[in-house]
């Protein structure tokens, strides 16, 4: 009996699904909503937002590869240490705009360069991640329990966009009118979902199962 069986989908499933939905929001969805609440002026932030989606767009060009190089297994578990580590540097890496400024709407985009290059060190790694986790889930599971669990791991996807849409923007928000700080705000914010999603890596360093 190999390790895949010893160790139950209930035990990895949701918890996978839900690591792969959460970069995706914090990308695409959270990183517009700080940019904003940080001054960035409109047309600035969308050209720049909107070239982070790419990687998801190109990933079908390297997917080929994955099997190639290593196992899926191994490309999970590294990928979510490459996005844990540049998580808790966004919180180190988060400008500190004066209140005017934010107030005026003129923060230039060029204060978040390193923030937004950890942004596309994300993204890529939560595509790559997607086609690995994907392509795990097939051989962790036979035809019967990935008939099974195919509404379970997109029900934990969508938990993965109500706590990045909804749990992070409402902690943020929060955090902003107690502390009257909308950059300390968002730095304890990335803060908190890094050390997460640091748990999740450790949690599936030891739970996902080993397939053949």
């Amino acid at each position: 009996m190999n390790s895949t069986k010893r160790i139950s989908p209930w035990a990895w499933v949701p918890t996978l699904y839900f690591a792969q939905g959460i970069p995706y929001f914090i990308v695409n969805n959270i990183s517009v909503l700080m940019f904003a609440k940080m001054g960035v002026p409109n047309g600035e932030m969308a050209l720049f937002t909107s070239l982070l989606y790419l990687p998801w767009t190109i990933k079908p060009f390297w997917s080929p590869f994955i099997d190639i190089i290593k196992t899926k297994r191994w490309w999970i578990i590294s990928m979510q240490i490459l996005m844990s580590i540049a998580f808790i540097l966004l919180t180190l890496s988060i400008p500190k705009p004066d209140e005017a400024t934010i107030a005026a709407g003129t923060t230039p985009i060029s204060m978040f360069t390193i923030t937004l290059v950890l942004f596309i060190i994300t993204a890529f790694a939560s595509a790559t991640h997607d086609i690995a986790a994907d392509g795990f889930y097939m051989l962790g599971l036979n035809n019967k329990e990935q008939s099974f669990f195919v509404g379970l791991r997109n029900t934990f996807y969508r938990f993965a966009s109500i706590f990045g849409q909804g749990v992070l923007v409402m902690l943020a928000g929060w955090l902003e009118t107690l502390q009257n700080n909308v950059p300390l705000a968002w730095s304890i914010t990335f803060y908190l979902m890094a050390g997460l999603f640091l748990a999740l890596t450790i949690y599936h360093r030891f739970m996902l199962p080993y397939p053949d």
